[in-house]
């Protein structure tokens, strides 16, 4: 650019450091201004209608002051009329009190109306005592006005901001009973005033405080009950005396009648209710519809824990239990009363069997005897079996403890055997044809599916041995199949196959225990063919195929000396792959043994490492109770013998996968462990399989009374048996001492420390290793007397009859003398020495659970030569008895006793 000199110049421009807005910040821009000026609109708005009121205020303040500037008797009457609340909220109480001074009501309607339009009024703003009472005296109880009275006197204790004068209490409830509302329907307005909407609750209470001893509640109606109502009769029961508590108590069982269940779960006084005092007074009127009464009021317990309170209180009356079967049971079952009747007496008994031990329950008479069990128990197993078996009927979608009662009676009954006895074995176990015919084994084999892929998708088979958490999602996986089966049937009825998949999940002991056991071996057959291990597959064809799969047998060298450190070592790194075929060779003092194993040195392994394992004074895994029956030990001295005990778990998993039956019995508290996967903690009763002298003598002392367990002198401690030292079993309260009030606590805790604490690392260790073998799924349809059964075998004794049947014969026929000598002198044995023979044939001490028809091969005699000097010999691998022909019976006698004694193996003939 040229300047004036005519040279040129640079301009310095300062163009800022501003940017250009775009469109989205003028559109906000633009939003923001409009509120602005909305904003200002409301404020000029408001400022207005403030200034209109204000002026408004003013002139009738005006207008009233002259109003009531000479008030006479006239004028008294004419503004109490026209202008009540005006001149009480314009002029304030002193203006409101002359006029009414100078006020004479004989009873005028309107006059009265006018009046009760005060009362309100009277909540908003703290008035006097005095004048207060003025108000309320000036009222002429009119039996026309009964409902705006109440409904005034209702907005204004729920309103009133400050503590009302007890005076003024008493005069609203004396007017109450004037205006005559006490004995109408309004009076259920009165008592359902609502604390909780109350500015002041504490008016409400001290009002129902005067109200209670005043006034009955026997003119409640029932057809239009609120909580307010209960929790406010409930309240006056609680905290007020001088009342008709029988009244009171009959009434608040009436209005529960007639609410909706969970409409009262936030009512504290009602809560309270449930005590012993309650049952006290409700028992006492033995009307006829108590039953029916107390069965709602159950019903409607806010929690779990009142309803267990009043349960308690009701079992703990005399014959009541009794008296509650009669009623639910002695006459028709199928009538809405005596469903009523019904739910309670079961609600009664689900507790009753929570709180009372074995030994109660068979000696106790005086509560509920033997005979009636027997009878609810029939009645219950029928109506549980119709709501999930048919889809219509009168038992449809009944409550949860009706199930959950069912199951803790054949609980008690698979330890006592008051239902299954003898002459009814079969007793739990349903007989209709056509439920027994419906096959279930497609959504069997849906949900295996099903629950492998889910288990993949949770973990890898690696982790699994060390992933405790992984059970509880074996058990969410179940769930989660039958939500999916469920939805399918949203739009349609149920099949007959869905309907027993969930007896079998709900109430497994509905189906024969051999139809359990089939499901079970079809389970196991479907996990063989998961992994290629089945003999008649391809797999052994294209190795390349199965790689991993563990279909080639899994070798090893056992010695005889050391059979579980060979076995751990051998087997327990390949996980699930010890599902395989084992091959192994035994090695005794003399060197490798003979033997071909046809699955018969495979059962001898099981059975000789379980045999000497299980053995409680070798390798102190394990302990017995006087029964000698067995459980893992609370004393691991090292992280070694928890393996060995995750080790054993699958061994046992193999003797059930391999259908190989053990000689060994375990205590049922810890079979009940290894069923019950995500609460595997043990009750009081199940202390009698652990320890049936130190149950007896805690049982003992829930009889004894106050004096007695003073006398004791017992504190709730323990002496752990490992370390000699005294354990707290309460450490929040340490050293406090046993009473009659917590002897139930003492006993459960007791209880929880030997059963649970002490034993939970070996019951774990050893499930972990079971359920690498075994899903929980599997298992968990038996109970604990049946899991000992697939694990041992159910009789102490042998079926000939099905022996002999099931028997093929190799250069002998049936008719030969040497076979009859035979079967006579089995029949001649013991049962101990027919236990023995089996197992010197098929290496396993027991039957097949299913029969010697399901033996593979099935038993054989083969004819041994005429060399009579020889022993009878074995070949467990084909389940074979090599017999010579000795055509004398007392030798013959003499020859088999002797070999099966000696428990000759694979190598001696």
């Amino acid at each position: 650019m040229l300047n004036f000199t005519g040279q040129t110049k640079r301009r310095n421009v300062n163009l800022g450091n501003r940017s250009g807005k775009s469109k989205q910040d003028l559109l906000i821009n633009a939003k923001i201004e409009r509120e602005k000026r909305a904003l200002a609109r409301r404020n000029e708005e408001n400022a207005i209608v403030m200034q209109s009121a204000i002026r408004k205020h003013l002139s009738n303040k005006k207008t009233f002051g002259i109003l009531t500037k000479d008030i006479t008797r006239t004028k008294s009457l004419s503004l109490a009329i026209a202008y009540p609340t005006a001149i009480l909220n314009i002029m304030g109480s002193e203006v409101l009190s002359k006029v009414l001074t100078g006020l004479s009501n004989d009873g005028d309607l309107l006059l009265n109306l006018r009046l009760i339009r005060i009362i309100p009024e009277l909540g908003y703003q703290e008035y006097s005592k005095e004048f207060l009472i003025s108000v309320l005296s000036r009222l002429s109880p009119l039996n026309q006005l009964q409902k705006e009275f109440v409904d005034a006197v209702v907005v204004f204790l729920e309103t009133a901001c400050y503590d009302l004068p007890k005076e003024v209490l008493i005069k609203v409830v004396q007017l109450i009973k004037a205006f005559g509302a006490d004995q109408t329907q309004y009076v259920a307005s009165v008592y359902g005033v609502s604390m909780q909407h109350a500015r002041n609750s504490n008016n409400i209470r001290r009002f129902l405080q005067c109200l209670g001893p005043q006034c009955s509640p026997r003119f409640l109606p029932t057809d239009a009950v609120s909580s307010n109502l209960v929790e406010n009769l409930a309240y006056i029961l609680n905290s007020t005396e001088n009342i008709d508590s029988a009244a009171y108590c009959h009434q608040v069982l009436l209005c529960v009648s007639n609410m909706e269940l969970g409409s009262l779960s936030g009512c504290e006084n009602f809560g309270k209710l449930y005590n012993r005092e309650f049952v006290d007074f409700i028992t006492s009127s033995d009307s006829e519809q108590l039953f029916d009464k107390m069965s709602v009021f159950v019903k409607h317990a806010p929690s779990v824990e009142s309803r267990n309170n009043i349960l308690v209180s009701l079992i703990a009356k005399p014959g009541f239990l009794m008296k509650s079967h009669q009623q639910a049971l002695g006459a028709t079952t199928n009538s809405t009363a005596a469903s009523k009747k019904i739910y309670l007496l079961v609600e009664l008994l689900n507790v009753f069997l929570s709180v009372a031990s074995d030994f109660e329950i068979l000696r106790n008479t005086d509560v509920f005897p033997l005979e009636l069990l027997r009878r609810t128990t029939d009645f219950l197993k029928m109506i549980c079996f119709e709501s999930m078996w048919n889809e219509s009927g009168p038992w449809q979608e009944l409550p949860d403890s009706f199930l959950n009662t069912l199951k803790k009676i054949h609980l008690r009954d698979s330890r006592l055997h008051f239902c299954s006895r003898k002459k009814d074995a079969d007793y739990w176990s349903i007989s209709d044809g056509e439920f027994l015919n419906v096959n279930i084994t497609k959504y069997i084999e849906d949900y295996e599916a099903f629950y492998r892929e889910k288990l993949h998708s949770s973990q890898s088979e690696e982790d699994e041995a060390e992933n405790f958490n992984l059970l509880e999602r074996k058990r969410d996986i179940r769930q989660e199949f039958l939500s999916h089966l469920e939805l399918s049937f949203s739009n349609r009825p149920s099949t007959r196959q869905f309907r027993k998949l969930g007896i079998l999940t709900k109430a497994p002991f509905f189906i024969p225990f051999r139809q359990r056991v089939e499901w079970l071996y079809f389970l196991i057959s479907l996990d063989r063919k998961r992994l290629a291990l089945e003999s008649n597959g391809m797999g052994g064809l294209f190795p390349a195929w199965n790689s991993g799969s563990g279909s080639d047998k899994q070798n090893a060298t056992i010695s005889r000396e050391h059979l579980l450190e060979d076995a751990y070592n051998a087997y327990n790194p390949i996980g699930e792959s010890f599902k395989s075929k084992l091959s192994i060779t035994f090695v005794n003092e003399f060197g490798p043994e003979a033997g071909i194993d046809g699955g018969g040195i495979t059962k001898e392994f099981l059975t000789s490492v379980t045999g000497e394992a299980f053995k409680i004074d070798k390798h102190k895994l394990f302990r017995s109770n006087n029964n000698h029956e067995i459980y893992p030990t609370s004393n691991l001295t090292s992280a070694q013998s928890v393996k060995f005990l995750w080790f054993l778990g699958k061994v046992l998993g193999k003797c059930l996968y391999d259908h190989v039956l053990i000689n060994v019995t375990f205590a049922d508290f810890f079979l009940k462990k290894l069923l019950n996967v995500n609460n595997a903690n043990s009750s009081f009763d199940d202390l009698a399989s652990l320890d049936s002298e130190l149950y007896s003598n805690l049982a003992k002392l829930s009889e004894m009374n106050a004096e007695q367990l003073q006398s004791l002198g017992l504190r709730f401690e323990v002496t752990d048996e490992d370390t000699l030292e005294a354990v707290d079993l309460m450490p929040s309260c340490p050293a406090s001492f046993v009473t009659k009030s917590n002897v139930l606590q003492y006993l459960l805790a007791v209880a929880d420390y030997k059963l649970n604490r002490k034993l939970k690392t070996g019951s774990r260790a050893f499930a972990g290793g079971l359920y690498t073998m075994i899903p929980p799924h599997w298992i968990e349809m038996f109970n604990s007397v049946e899991l000992q059964m697939l694990i041992s075998g159910g009789d102490k004794d042998i079926d000939l009859a099905d022996l002999r049947k099931h028997t093929e014969y190799g250069d002998y026929s049936e008719q030969h003398q040497t076979v009859r000598d035979f079967w006579e002198i089995l029949e001649e044995c013991t049962a101990e020495e027919r236990l023995k023979f089996i197992k010197f044939v098929t290496s396993v001490p027991r039957a097949p659970l299913q029969g010697f028809g399901s033996l593979n091969p099935l038993f054989g005699i083969r004819n041994a030569g005429r060399e009579t000097a020889r022993l009878p010999t074995a070949s467990t691998c084909v389940n074979l008895l090599k017999l010579p022909d000795y055509r004398n019976k007392q030798l013959l006698k003499t020859k088999l006793l002797y070999a099966i004694n000696a428990e000759a193996r694979f190598d001696l003939s």
